[in-house]
């Protein structure tokens, strides 16, 4: 058994991973931040488990390590338990705070979590070669070719147009594909020139391989595109939690969005 932690833990900073379903003790082991790596336990009121660790400051850098500290921890709860995520660089000031805290939200908690129960976040990237999509779209189509009346750029901007619109109907066609196995999703901004579609889906865990199939099949039909598939991962993405601050708002898990 580990050892518990020291009165003079309890009442220092504890750093926050997120909040799952217990109404008995949990011990994760030596899992979170710090090196060597902290214990993460569970501080649990009427049926809510905070998962926490003690940590000397009340401010965490968001280091590499740091960052791949939480990741972990998160990754390692996810594995038996459906997980309500924080933020990173959540940090309440001493277990009693911590306690306070899943007392006064404790509403908004459960609710958040019975409509995360068995659910994950899986991540879809689609990324392109622009210039292999213009030569694909000029070989199967004579009119986007250039005309001999027609200058290099103005040819340039016609087939652009005409690259930009098939690309969003993909996107648009991948998306609506996938979103009847997933009982949220999201997208967000692409990033960098080559992504066209940066994506993120609440799955059912027990649907992830029939959703990972999906994907492989979408993929498989064209070599326009790059498919990067990630998760399962705590679903950050459709879940709104800043616990810790006075002016944070109440927990809320968002539906579609993007």
């Amino acid at each position: 058994m580990p050892d518990a932690p020291t009165p003079e833990e309890l009442a220092g900073p504890q750093y926050l991973y997120g909040v799952v379903r217990a109404d008995g003790p949990l011990d994760f082991g030596p899992i979170g931040l710090g090196m060597p790596p902290s214990h993460v336990r569970a501080v649990c009121e009427d049926g809510l488990a905070a998962l926490v660790s003690p940590t000397p400051s009340m401010r965490v850098d968001p280091t590499r390590a740091h960052l791949l500290a939480h990741q972990r921890a998160a990754e390692v709860v996810l594995r038996e338990h459906t997980l309500l995520p924080v933020a990173f660089g959540t940090v309440l000031g001493s277990e009693a705070d911590v306690r306070a805290m899943l007392r006064s939200t404790h509403e908004a908690l459960t609710s958040v979590l019975t409509a995360l129960e068995g659910k994950v976040e899986l991540g879809l990237k689609v990324l392109y070669h622009r210039e292999h999509l213009n030569r694909r779209m000029e070989l199967e189509d004579e009119e986007l070719r250039r005309r001999g009346d027609e200058s290099e750029a103005e040819h340039e901007q016609r087939l652009g147009r005409a690259v930009e619109l098939r690309a969003a109907l993909d996107m648009a066609a991948m998306l609506e594909g996938l979103r009847p196995l997933a009982a949220a999703s999201r997208t967000d901004a692409p990033v960098g020139e080559r992504m066209l579609l940066n994506a993120a889906f609440l799955v059912a865990r027990r649907d992830g391989p029939a959703f990972e199939a999906k994907v492989r099949m979408l993929a498989a039909r064209s070599d326009l595109y790059t498919f990067r598939f990630t998760g399962p991962w705590a679903p950050y993405s459709f879940v709104d939690l800043r616990l810790g601050r006075a002016d944070a708002p109440e927990p809320r898990v968002s539906r579609t969005a993007g």
